[in-house]
């Protein structure tokens, strides 16, 4: 991938991968591999979808920097900047993601094809339906949050669309070298996904 910017040695970089739609995954991952916030939102149409994803962009990286000013243990830490915008997904409401980016010269927007994350992280048996992929992402974003996360293990169901950009994070991250583990994924010798209990 081409850089758009120069890493700052008072800088973190920062990647936003987004599942897109109107309901939507985003996830915030930090250059040490961290799992730093996820969710799942809904936009109504896609008017809506243009007006919150320039804030949705400044908010997330600017919540993570007011957070870590305002707590002690973590306040001499470097600034946390935005570096990449990962996403799955085209059509009609990728161009509300494109033009937010317009000023933003220093975000690389990186286009990932879900068969491209799925070949790293599942199986053959797991990509052979939309249903057991869904299924998969679900379990390996448990376990992201739980390994790499700092907010405590996913708690209730893992809304789908927020799972695959967890997942599709992960797999970034690891594609920008932030994650380092072989296999990516961990599983149980029969081949099942390790989950924290």
């Amino acid at each position: 991938t081409e850089r758009k910017r120069e890493k700052n040695d008072n800088e973190e970089e920062l990647l936003l991968a987004i599942d897109l739609g109107l309901r939507c995954g985003a996830s915030l991952y930090d250059s040490s591999g961290k799992i730093l916030r996820y969710e799942q939102l809904h936009f109504t149409d896609s008017e809506e979808l243009n007006e919150r994803v320039p804030l949705l962009i400044d908010s997330w990286e600017s919540d993570i920097n007011s957070k870590m000013e305002s707590d002690p243990s973590t306040a001499n830490e470097k600034r946390r900047v935005l570096s990449y915008l990962a996403i799955e997904g085209g059509g009609d409401l990728l161009n509300a993601w494109e033009s937010s980016l317009a000023d933003k010269k220093d975000i690389q927007l990186v286009y990932v094809r879900p068969e491209e994350w799925r070949a790293n992280l599942l199986t053959q048996k797991e990509r052979k339906s939309g249903r057991l992929s869904k299924e998969a992402a679900r379990l390996i974003a448990r376990q992201v949050v739980s390994d790499f996360g700092s907010m405590g293990d996913h708690k209730g169901k893992f809304k789908t669309d927020a799972a695959e950009s967890v997942a599709m994070g992960f797999y970034m991250a690891s594609h920008l070298g932030w994650i380092v583990r072989t296999p990516l994924v961990k599983r149980y010798s029969n081949g099942n996904i390790i989950v924290p209990k």
